[in-house]
């Protein structure tokens, strides 16, 4: 023990604190450590790159659809391909909206596939009827349709839709979308949205 406390005391003198000799100056061991921190940063650098450019790209793979800011928004799946049957018309009262669910053929950038999409069907006379987005035409909010007010109301931003899909209250800058929409056969049919640009 007597031995062991001079050598501690030439190693790191009376402050306690290493001398010149000391490990961590060696240059072998800081050239290791500054090559390793660099290599770290730049795997950290790679991992934060790689996902911007995938974001920065991602328009030019997208489908040929025209980019839309989000007051003109219309959410992907809505852009449906063909016909398809909501029900019979008998189903739908005169003036009260009904909301459908029919599964169709959607095209969601640029992946294709089977999807439900929802609608309001407006049986408006015994045989005409108007099919309507779902979707606030503010910032895409999914609307209820309010039977006591006979309104569409927008949970998120307070926007007010009459039966007709024109704008009554809040921040909406157009009226409800329409699908293409007809009978035939006493059924009713849901075509694509009419006014997607």
């Amino acid at each position: 023990m007597s031995g062991r406390l001079p050598r501690l005391r030439a190693r790191f003198g009376r402050s306690g604190e290493a001398d010149a000799g000391d490990a961590s100056t060696d240059p072998g061991r800081r050239a290791f450590l500054v090559r390793a921190v660099a290599g770290i940063t730049g795997l950290i650098g790679a991992a934060l790159a790689v996902p911007l450019a995938g974001f920065a790209s991602a328009p030019g793979w997208q489908s040929s659809s025209p980019v839309r800011l989000l007051g003109r928004a219309i959410p992907p799946t809505l852009h449906g391909e063909g016909w398809v049957s909501v029900g019979a018309l008998e189903d739908f009262a005169v003036g009260v909206p009904t909301r459908v669910v029919p599964v169709r053929q959607t095209t969601d950038a640029w992946v294709s596939g089977d999807a439900p999409v929802a609608a309001y069907v407006y049986r408006r006379s015994e045989s005409e009827v108007t099919a309507f987005d779902i979707h606030c035409t503010h910032l895409g909010c999914p609307l209820d349709y309010i039977g006591a007010a006979r309104r569409f109301l927008c949970p998120c931003h307070g926007g007010v839709f009459d039966r007709e899909g024109e704008v009554m209250a809040g921040p909406p800058p157009r009226p409800m979308a329409r699908f293409a929409a007809r009978v035939e056969g006493g059924e009713v049919f849901l075509g694509g949205l009419e006014d997607a640009e």
